[in-house]
């Protein structure tokens, strides 16, 4: 019991001893004591130790906090970015369709005097064979009916062949199974126009005469023969000529002036009211 007393005493003792020497050694008008200096000496890196632990943990919780908010800041920022492209990429598609459907005014204004036309959204193909036929959003209540010639300024597309009461099945001209009377623009040379199977590129035009000149570029329309097609509707520039197998004809290799794998909206002719007139040729 005696021993825990006098070393209870002793402690006490010790830290009053502390006390004045840091009493003392914040007075500024007195000397420092030698011993006040060792004190200093000895204590004083343990001070800076302690306080610099202590910024340490300040600044590492700031740090771990600034962290945290970036990171939220990032998301956002992130978040942003996708939502603005997202409106920039529908900007740029109304931007398309409104271009593309000026275009499409135009040309029925054009055509107003000499063709009866209804617009129709492409809404389907087939899977089977892409580049044979297209559903589009017109049908019995919009008047469509089988045979009706189908076609977009640049040039003939086919002609309607299943009607349901709101869409329709048309049959391209890039199909094999099509064939389309047509002549050579510049020099009235008739053949008939077919596809090429598992092409939506190339046409091929028969039936022409072995002993005349065939050009490339020369433009191809159609005849009118067959009571299908209106006359004069533009089908393709011919890209070169050679003899078919029996040798008593040529055929020429066409390339159409419709891009059908970019079909979206086309023009369905309900009614034709100056057949003899070629209505696409000043369209270029």
């Amino acid at each position: 019991m005696v021993s825990d007393n006098y070393k209870k005493i002793l402690i006490v003792a010790i830290v009053i001893t502390l006390a004045i020497f840091m009493i003392r050694a914040t007075h500024l008008e007195r000397e420092i004591t030698v011993p006040e200096i060792a004190f200093k000496y000895i204590f004083t890196p343990f001070q800076m130790a302690v306080v610099a632990i202590e910024n340490a943990g300040k600044s590492g919780i700031s740090f771990l906090i600034s962290l945290k908010d970036l990171a939220e800041e990032n998301k956002k920022l992130k978040e942003e970015v996708r939502q603005l492209k997202s409106e920039l990429a529908k900007m740029e598609e109304y931007k398309i369709q409104n271009r593309r459907l000026k275009e499409l005014l135009q040309y029925k204004e054009f055509t107003i005097d000499n063709y009866d036309l209804i617009s129709a959204g492409v809404i389907g193909r087939n899977p089977s064979n892409w580049f044979s036929t297209i559903t589009i959003n017109r049908g019995m209540q919009d008047g469509i009916k089988p045979d009706m010639t189908v076609l977009v300024p640049e040039g003939l597309v086919g002609r309607v062949v299943i009607v349901h009461s709101n869409t329709a099945e048309v049959l391209l001209i890039t199909d094999p199974r099509m064939g389309v009377g047509a002549v050579v623009q510049q020099t009235r040379l008739p053949g008939v126009v077919r596809g090429v199977t598992g092409s939506c590129e190339r046409l091929k035009m028969l039936h022409l005469p072995k002993d005349t000149q065939i050009k490339r570029n020369q433009v191809v329309v159609t005849s009118g023969l067959g009571g299908v097609y209106p006359k004069g509707i533009r089908i393709g520039r011919i890209l070169k000529a050679y003899n078919d197998p029996s040798g008593l004809f040529q055929i020429a290799e066409v390339e159409p002036f419709v891009d059908f794998k970019r079909l979206e909206y086309v023009f369905v002719v309900t009614e034709v009211y100056n057949p003899e007139i070629n209505l696409l040729e000043g369209m270029e």
